[in-house]
């Protein structure tokens, strides 16, 4: 967890929000995800290279999706001899589905999300490495009523970008965190439309949740926002790489899985690199592809990968796509603590680290 609970500074991007699996694979989601993305088992491709799909449950030019946007354009993908789609779907629970059914090798979703999918669906996910070790959420609020630290969530209204989702169980984990009742916190769906903070200055409601570069934009803009980083109270809020335990146990797929995360951590530590240079390589060379809109406003982008890249080496740069198993353990307790998910079980059954990558 980071010490850190307010950012007075600051990009814009859809807000990450993502619901639990919720029986998806009972209610057939995934169904068009499937046929989309088609069968990726197919192996190599024309020049000996092993085509693979990456889903993301976000837009693919997006400022969180450095590590692999980097990897495809600055060609590390390619250095380790893979062929990489990155597709994307309409949330977790279509993205989890498609993986266990083995038409996308891997995908990168919460910690939240895969947590309850194993343990309450029983999903035969795996954990291949936490990527984003630091929770890249933020609870906006004004001066006029600063929601600084857990307990100043007491009896307030949250605007929310949806029900049931994880910016919903965040805030049920922070809240609990502080031993506030769930339902001493009113909840409004509010969306992801620019102008929510004036909700907050008129008063309709005390706070909203958003993504890191969203909040940073935010903080430029309005001179009285306060943002809170709910990883200061509570573990939960890791972005990991997950596969299907079939996948996982392919030599095959064994072989691709391990490539890939090597590549993206060759990427993650092309940008620790670049860092001295204001990321200048690192923007120039996604953007030879993608059009990234927090890219837009390079102040804020650089703040913003700064961020990423604390997240991405908090356990130190020889750790890099790496999960930590004290903060995977606590976030499960957290969640049984809060009613998300049953007891009694062992979350460290759910994660492997045999196909980590090496210090690049």
């Amino acid at each position: 967890m980071t010490s850190s609970v307010h950012e007075t500074r600051g990009t814009s991007l859809a807000l990450r929000t993502r619901r639990g699996f919720l029986g998806a694979v009972a209610l057939g989601v995934g169904a068009t995800v499937l046929s989309a993305c088609g069968d990726d088992s197919a192996g190599a491709g024309g020049d000996g290279t092993a085509d693979v799909t990456f889903l993301s449950i976000i837009p693919v030019a997006s400022i969180s999706m450095s590590p692999e946007l980097l990897a495809d354009t600055g060609g590390h993908f390619a250095k380790h001899g893979l062929n990489v789609k990155l597709q994307v779907t309409q949330g977790s629970p279509p993205a989890i589905q498609t993986v266990l059914a083995g038409s996308a090798l891997i995908t990168k979703i919460g910690d939240i999300e895969t947590i309850t999918a194993i343990s309450d669906k029983n999903a035969p996910l795996v954990n291949l490495g936490g990527v984003e070790k630091q929770g890249l959420l933020r609870f906006m609020s004004s001066r006029r009523k600063p929601l600084e630290k857990p307990e100043d969530f007491r009896g307030v209204t949250m605007g929310l970008p949806s029900t049931g989702g994880t910016s919903e169980k965040t805030l049920d984990l922070v809240l609990a965190s502080a031993g506030i009742p769930r339902d001493s916190v009113k909840r409004q769906v509010v969306g992801l439309a620019p102008g929510v903070f004036e909700l907050v200055k008129s008063g309709r409601i005390d706070g909203y949740i958003v993504s890191l570069d969203t909040s940073l934009s935010v903080l430029a803009q309005q001179p009285d926002a306060v943002s809170f980083a709910p990883s200061s109270a509570v573990s939960a809020g890791v972005q990991l790489y997950a596969t299907s335990k079939r996948q996982s146990e392919d030599p095959g797929k064994q072989d691709q899985i391990r490539r890939f995360l090597q590549a993206i951590a060759d990427a993650i530590a092309f940008m620790v690199d670049d860092e001295k240079n204001g990321f200048t390589e690192t923007m120039r060379l996604i953007g030879t592809k993608y059009d990234v809109p927090s890219f837009k406003d390079q102040a804020v982008a650089v703040e913003a990968l700064k961020l990423f890249v604390k997240s991405w080496t908090v356990d130190g740069p020889d750790k890099i796509v790496r999960t930590n198993a004290q903060s995977w353990q606590a976030t499960y307790d957290e969640m049984v603590k809060s009613q998300l998910v049953a007891g009694g079980k062992d979350p460290s059954a759910w994660l492997t680290d045999k196909f980590a990558p090496t210090a690049a």
